[in-house]
């Protein structure tokens, strides 16, 4: 019987650990080679780990659990002939066998001080919290006899725990979730924060406390891109393999401008200026676990079909959670496109190490006056929120206007005037 052991992959540079989130498949269980087995988050993304062989698991790390790189998460068992104990998925709790889970009772400080004071039996008790944690709200609701929830006898079987109906209790099987329950019962529920939107949070916190941030307007007539689009769509798929959309033209204009502002390419370190040589513009692309910002390199020196083709791989694997860290570090500026969900104005927050981001939003049809005359063109607002330590209102009002320029003359973009 041959052992293959699944391994935490490299994850970047400057990634050095990440937080097993969750295992698809349980312990014991059968896989094949290339299934999804668990995944794994990071400050940056979520990745899946894939199974290396075909075999039967024998899950390592239990979820919820720090891990570091090359750290081993499991064997798969190759040999022919193995069978799964009879057992063993009944003796599974969260994917780890019963055996090697803990039963110890998890409590806050504060409950186990309100519990001192009330004299309430902690041990009796179901926590609401993370991993079961037992809170002060959840003592404060079993001294006065309406915690719904009690765990005592080291537990049910995998998952079960017991609830209290007309003072009488009852097992509750492992669908039955305790946040289901306590949504049932109280109308509210707790659930963890994931790795990636604990990031987002500090982030967004850091860029609102330390830099001073403005937003300047702007707005830009769409008719000249959908004209273009239109004549061109088909033979620019037909020869680059991807539909030619919006996006490469605001990266290349983008481009064109930090290329004439270079401050908003810069990002202040402590008392210095650091000035990138290369635009590196990051993307921001929306995903269930939170908004990720794959990064395109060297801008001002790529075409419109590599930009349109590297951005639809980057949705690809944003949606797939093969994406990695190394995909999403070193921008040098954002562009996010809130119009793709109905957005007609907005202030986007720059990221860490970047001084500006550039805000896209809805085409919307609208009357303009266009030599004293009336017309109806497809117009976009445009939003450039900007580090004011950094930047001036002139620049960047500048800035903003030179990438209107080119959205509303796209030849100047292709000819690189």
């Amino acid at each position: 019987m041959n052992k293959v052991e699944i391994r935490v992959p490299a994850l970047g540079e400057s990634i050095s650990e990440g937080l097993l989130a969750n295992w698809s498949v349980k312990n014991g269980s059968t896989v094949i080679e290339g299934q999804a087995l668990c995944e794994l988050e990071t400050d940056k993304t979520t990745i899946d780990i894939t199974a290396p062989a075909t075999g039967t698991l024998n899950i390592a790390v239990s979820e919820g659990t720090d891990v570091a790189i090359n750290q081993v998460l499991g064997v798969i068992n190759t040999g022919e002939g193995q069978k799964l104990k009879p057992d063993a998925k009944q003796a599974s709790l969260n994917g780890v066998d019963k055996e090697n889970a803990t039963h110890s009772v998890k409590r806050s400080p504060s409950a186990k001080a309100e519990a001192s004071r009330s004299g309430t039996d902690i041990s009796r008790i179901s926590g609401s919290g993370r991993d079961r944690l037992i809170t002060k709200s959840d003592v404060i609701a079993a001294s006065s006899g309406d915690n719904p929830l009690e765990v005592h006898d080291n537990f049910e079987s995998a998952g079960q725990v017991r609830k209290r109906e007309n003072s009488q209790l009852r097992i509750v099987e492992p669908a039955e979730t305790i946040d289901q329950i306590e949504k049932a019962d109280t109308g509210e529920h707790r659930k963890a924060l994931s790795r990636i939107r604990k990031i987002i949070a500090a982030n967004l916190t850091k860029t609102q406390s330390e830099l001073v941030l403005l937003t300047t307007f702007n707005e830009a007539d769409m008719s000249a891109i959908k004209s273009m689009r239109g004549r061109y769509k088909d033979a620019f798929q037909k020869k680059h393999g991807v539909k030619l959309g919006f996006m490469s033209f605001f990266l290349k204009a983008s481009a064109a401008a930090l290329n004439s502002f270079p401050e908003l390419n810069a990002y202040i370190d402590g008392d210095e200026v650091v000035y990138r040589e290369r635009i590196n513009i990051s993307v921001a692309v929306s995903t269930p676990r939170g908004l990720i910002t794959p990064v395109v390199r060297n801008v001002q020196t790529r075409g419109f079909g590599e930009i349109e083709r590297e951005i639809a791989d980057f949705s690809v694997r944003a949606a797939n959670k093969t994406l990695m860290p190394d995909d999403l570090m070193g921008g040098s500026f954002t562009i996010s496109n809130g119009g793709v969900f109905g957005s007609l104005l907005s202030t986007p927050l720059p990221a860490p190490k970047q001084t500006a981001i550039l805000g896209m939003h809805s085409i919307v049809d609208r009357p303009v006056a266009i030599n004293n005359e009336v017309h109806i063109r497809p117009m976009m607002y445009l939003a450039l929120s900007y580090d004011h330590r950094l930047i001036d209102g002139k620049e960047a009002v500048g800035f903003l206007k030179e990438i209107k320029r080119g959205i509303e003359n796209p030849e100047c973009l292709l000819l690189e005037i």
